[in-house]
């Protein structure tokens, strides 16, 4: 009998040692209340708006003998609330990280018919600004031909007023003329009337 005891403990013992142990898999722990970063926080949450107004003096509503000196008054124009557009790349979690195309961050594919409106747009562009050039010298040489002709205005004014002043020269030396002719022929018919 001490034999089979010892057998069955021997057979116990045998099994015992045998027996694998169980892996445990230790999986890092998440730090609770972890802070988000300041530059990332609008992703999550928008803050609140503060404005700020300069009140004057003023005498109380309510009491007539108290007067409030100014100061500013600060209020809560939009409180915080929670971001449900994020502008971050959305993550697929579970898998290789791969990011969705986000349509604000980049340009829209360009169509052909796209491209040859850009191509219009810029061939106008680019004949209104000649035409713009060519407005400019016609306004330059306009404004010369403008002050040649006062140039040439005032230099006509002039000669006009030469010219009127010759012709009451003119005037005045025929009329000088005429009294001399009419006192020479007078004084000769004079003589001749002597003379007979």
């Amino acid at each position: 009998m001490k034999e089979i005891l010892f057998l069955i403990s021997l057979v116990l013992l045998s099994s015992g040692c045998a027996t694998k142990k169980a892996v445990v898999v230790k999986m890092p722990r998440s730090v609770p209340g972890t802070v988000v970063p300041s530059e990332s926080l609008e992703t999550v949450r928008y803050g609140e708006n503060l404005k700020v107004y300069p009140v004057g003096r003023y005498i109380d509503p309510n009491s007539s003998l108290v007067m409030h000196e100014a100061h500013s008054v600060y209020r809560v124009e939009t409180t915080a609330k929670w971001n449900l557009h994020p502008n971050d790349p959305v993550r697929v979690p579970g898998g290789p990280v791969v990011g969705l195309i986000d349509p604000a961050r980049h340009d829209s594919p360009v169509t052909a018919e796209v491209a040859a409106e850009v191509q219009r747009q810029k061939v106008a562009t680019q004949t209104l600004i000649e035409q713009g050039t060519k407005i400019q010298q016609a306004l330059s040489n306009l404004g010369q031909s403008v002050s040649d002709t006062k140039q040439l205005a005032d230099q006509n004014s002039q000669l006009r007023q030469q010219v009127s002043l010759a012709e009451k020269r003119l005037d005045a030396l025929e009329d000088q003329l005429r009294k001399q002719q009419s006192l020479s022929t007078s004084s000769s018919v004079q003589k001749e009337s002597n003379d007979w």
